[in-house]
């Protein structure tokens, strides 16, 4: 067994960090739009991701839109995205190898996602990695990051307090919902830069990169 220091559980996110599923995150947002009339453009999706699927409506309109139709425009959204990622989902580099690490070392891992139930479900099914998680937590009725909540809730779930939890984000709102939390974090450039994900504890390209000696480190 692998001493992992205070290291008790793993918060994973999931869009970003199990699987770049940017690509179809845009193209299900630009066709549930374009049925009411709207062109959104990617840069302006930028700055949404990590969000809940009504914040995200809410950010990208010029209008406050009533709770019952970002409700029906988020499940067309989600519609077409799970078309689109059951066959084009796929592990990014490193993610099956540190999943099996900490399951054989018996740490908890909780998938801890901003995205709904019906996503979360399809991309678990989709790469077959439901078997890694003790727990799973959707935030999407929950307060959007960098609000914590969705990672207090994950610690809950694994009985773990947070000074002994790693969250692993690719997203400047998930970091500061990391660090919010009061936990460490690691943050993998799938979709900002290094620059913009500094408050994380740890930065690398893909968890390919990742060395046991790094996460030993931030508790050093």
């Amino acid at each position: 067994m692998i001493n992992f220091m205070s290291l008790e559980a793993v918060l994973w996110d999931m869009d970003g960090v199990l699987l770049d599923s940017s690509q179809q995150h845009l193209e299900s947002w630009k066709r549930m739009f374009q049925t009411y009339g709207q062109t959104i453009k990617p840069g302006e999706m930028m700055r949404a991701f990590g969000m809940t699927n009504d914040q995200v409506i809410q950010s990208l309109t010029d209008e406050d839109i009533p709770k019952k139709q970002a409700d029906r425009m988020a499940k067309e959204k989600d519609a077409i995205f799970q078309e689109l990622i059951r066959t084009q989902a796929q592990f990014l580099p490193g993610v099956p190898r540190w999943l099996q690490i900490f399951q054989r070392n018996g740490l908890y891992q909780v998938l801890a996602s901003s995205g709904s139930p019906g996503n979360i479900d399809t991309i678990l099914d989709s790469l077959q990695a439901r078997r890694y998680f003790d727990a799973i937590v959707s935030g999407d009725q929950l307060p959007s990051k960098p609000a914590p909540d969705v990672f207090v809730l994950a610690a809950h779930k694994a009985g773990v307090v947070p000074l002994h939890c790693i969250v692993i984000e690719d997203s400047v709102a998930g970091v500061q919902a990391a660090k919010a939390a009061g936990m460490k974090c690691v943050a993998v450039t799938t979709t900002y830069p290094s620059l913009k994900l500094n408050d994380a504890d740890l930065v690398i390209e893909n968890l390919a990169c990742m060395r046991m000696e790094d996460i030993k480190r931030l508790w050093q």
